[in-house]
């Protein structure tokens, strides 16, 4: 019962944290994701939409923005379907579109920019050689893992710099009215298309949340325990302190093969191997007067005598243990002993 409240407390408090934080910042999981390591680190890194920014970062043959414009010509075209823009919103729509589009193409032909984004996907590429290398030695993959970070700043700085524009071309839409708010009114706020990064952050803030609940109240334990012994198998697989893998940045302390993710996934097995809700929690309440039913409702075993038994020799009210007659006890032997 302790076990269990200690978790689903540990469980909830997490899930309410993400539904509600403090710094009113919308939870993200990106920055977990993106510190995967070990041999499931792909996997987890591509949740993240472009992840290592090659598409937005991608150029033509001529070295224009390929991947940055085909972007914000697809936001359009769903602004114009989501708020179905008359004539004149989609000319003005366009004439944004078409001068962000050339302040990034003197940008992505600057040479010095180029160089910039050539020696970036030239790093990231020995990085990811090194991480799904298996025989990589642990030396080669802490270079790579100080390399990684570089790499990370010179992401997150040509990024920022796209983003940049991308905020100023949807402040110049709203300025010509795109939309206006009698569309708004009518059509409802527009809503990107849903990643699996948000998927992601959905089921994590509520996941965690959903099962502190179950383990505190001892709702459906068994569900709730092994539901989040997999939410702690991927939290150990995403970062695992196995030999040869560097330590993560944000780990805390110091483990070998077993940490705090793990230790509590085996609690939560050990809660899901025990009828723990049906001793004390709403299980018992909901589940705990189902069971007694079943006995109840079971076969009758019919009494037996026992094995090897004489049933003419069992006592009765009226006949003496050991006696075949229910009036004469069976004689004793001259020597006192019975036959």
């Amino acid at each position: 019962m302790l076990l269990r409240t200690a978790i689903g407390w540990h469980f909830l408090t997490e899930g309410l944290h993400k539904l509600d934080p403090e710094d009113g910042k919308p939870f993200n999981s990106e920055g977990y994701l993106r510190a995967a390591q070990g041999p499931f680190a792909s996997a987890f890194r591509s949740i993240i939409p472009d992840v290592d920014a090659r598409e937005i970062l991608s150029r033509d043959q001529a070295g224009r923005p390929e991947g940055l414009k085909r972007q914000w010509r697809d936001e359009l075209d769903r602004l114009i379907a989501h708020y179905r823009l008359d004539p004149g919103q989609i000319e003005s729509a366009e004439a944004a579109l078409n001068a962000a589009a050339q302040r990034a193409d003197d940008w992505f032909l600057d040479r010095d920019n180029a160089e910039k984004i050539a020696k970036y996907f030239h790093e990231l590429d020995r990085v990811r050689s090194v991480e799904s290398d298996p025989s990589a030695l642990a030396y080669q993959r802490e270079l790579a893992q100080k390399t990684a970070r570089e790499v990370e700043t010179t992401r997150r700085e040509l990024v920022g710099i796209l983003n940049g524009w991308t905020e100023s071309l949807r402040k110049d839409w709203a300025a010509a009215g795109i939309p206006t708010e009698a569309q708004k009114a009518s059509y409802g706020e527009y809503q990107p298309p849903p990643t699996l990064l948000d998927l992601s952050n959905q089921i994590t803030k509520w996941g965690l949340t959903l099962v502190g609940i179950g383990l505190l109240l001892g709702l459906l334990t068994p569900v709730a325990a092994l539901a989040g012994a997999g939410f702690l198998t991927l939290f150990y697989l995403a970062q695992p302190p196995w030999p040869g893998l560097p330590v993560p940045p944000q780990a805390e302390g110091h483990y070998w093969i077993v940490n705090k993710n793990l230790i509590e996934l085996l609690a939560c097995l050990v809660l899901a191997a025990t009828p723990n809700g049906l001793w004390i929690g709403l299980d018992a309440w909901l589940f705990g007067g189902l069971g007694r039913r079943r006995r109840d409702a079971g076969p009758r075993v019919p009494f037996s005598d026992p094995p090897g038994s004489n049933p003419a020799l069992l006592p009765t009210a009226d006949r003496p243990r050991g006696s075949s007659d229910p009036r004469q006890p069976i004689p004793l032997s001259t020597s006192g002993s019975p036959r």
